[in-house]
């Protein structure tokens, strides 16, 4: 699953790149602020993380006890012109960043070293005081990985190589024409893609703060979106497959297939902000197995009805939604839970994206799905 989300990341930021790099020589007299000819800004910048390791699974419950932190640097390219803003209806920022991440348990969990390319859309980029949304992702080395005899408590991950992926949510104030702070929350997964059991992956929200110095500066125009980008802004009723793997409860280190199906509408009530409802139904067959070892004859499958919000930053949607289940006849850990998701919705009506599922502050799946805006 994560392997092909990696395929699909990848292809985004390539269209990214190929949409915004097309962009004409900037005039001799500097910035202009109403054309093509706006020049890309680049920048650098320092970050700081720090945080906790969601338990997603009972076995590494112990293990996961622990505060990760880290330090980021990253490069970026952000651009000005006006058929960048069109396109995500917002300024996008591309670049490269690398990281540290100390997982505050040497014995088992070891280090992270993560080389990322990430997609960084800027809402209200032209004022001092702004939003971003950043989507990354890229290879990482783990410097302790599982071993049956030399660190048979290391479930997260067992190949050196991995891949991370990131997401955040960053409020940002320009202090002047170079320095910017910034102050947030970033999502980080880390698997090797299923290459080698055990795999649980290792997930870590943190608390992020940093500064940007920009080495060309650039100015933003503020603007107003074509009619055909107005026309986004309607009322959708959306349609998508959701798939995933989960660890086996008798044995950890294989996994089983999740699969669902989830229809929801999503009703606009700002130029960024929209109101969703809908239902879901999914058949994880690891409880199907436990429900077989135990004799038990019950159904496996569970429904629930959503509803929630979500912000529309250009062609990117962050979601936030409460889910009741209406069937479940094995019964779940709680009879609601929030699913926390990130969509990326093309041109010619079909999105795909990400969406974690908790139980309070347990997560219990990381699906990967593809879907039409109907």
């Amino acid at each position: 699953m994560f392997r092909q989300f990696l395929v699909q990341l990848f292809s985004i930021i390539l269209l990214l790149v190929l949409q915004f790099t097309a962009i004409p020589a900037t005039h001799a007299s500097g910035i202009t602020q109403d054309d093509d000819t706006a020049r890309v800004a680049v920048t650098i910048g320092l970050l700081g993380h720090y945080g906790f390791i969601i338990p997603h699974s009972r076995e590494i419950r112990d293990v996961a006890d622990a505060n990760p932190w880290g330090t980021e640097v990253d490069i970026g390219f952000h651009f000005t012109d006006a058929k960048s803003w069109q396109y995500l209806q917002a300024y996008p920022r591309l670049g490269v960043s690398l990281a540290y991440y100390n997982f505050d348990n040497p014995e088992v969990l070891g280090n992270a070293y993560t080389l990322l390319v990430y997609a960084e859309p800027f809402l209200s980029a032209h004022k001092d005081f702004s939003f971003s949304f950043r989507l990354g992702g890229g290879l990482a080395y783990m410097d302790n990985v599982y071993d049956p005899e030399t660190n048979p408590e290391n479930l997260f991950y067992s190949t050196a190589i991995s891949f991370p992926l990131e997401a955040n949510v960053m409020a940002n104030y320009r202090l002047n024409r170079h320095f910017m702070l910034r102050a947030g929350g970033t999502y980080k997964h880390i698997s090797n893609a299923g290459l080698r059991q055990p795999n649980k992956g290792i997930n870590f929200p943190t608390a992020t703060v940093g500064v940007h110095y920009a080495i060309r500066p650039a100015s933003f125009s503020e603007r107003q979106p074509t009619e055909s980008r107005v026309q986004d802004h309607k009322r959708n009723y959306l349609l998508a497959l959701l798939a995933s793997y989960q660890d086996r409860s008798d044995d950890p280190t294989r996994q089983l297939p999740l699969l669902g199906l989830t229809a929801y509408v999503s009703q606009p009530i700002g130029r960024l902000s929209a109101l969703t409802a809908g239902a879901e139904w999914v058949a994880d067959f690891t409880i199907r197995k436990q429900l077989e070892q135990n004799g038990e004859d019950t159904d496996f499958q569970r429904g629930a009805l959503l509803a929630g919000h979500e912000f529309r930053i250009g062609r990117f949607r962050f979601s936030q939604q409460l889910g009741v289940y209406v069937y479940a006849p094995n019964a779940a850990r709680d009879a609601v839970y929030q699913r926390y998701g990130l969509e990326y919705h093309t041109g010619n009506k079909a999105f795909f994206g990400i969406n974690l599922k908790a139980h309070r502050h347990v997560a219990d799946f990381l699906d990967a799905r593809i879907g039409l805006r109907l």
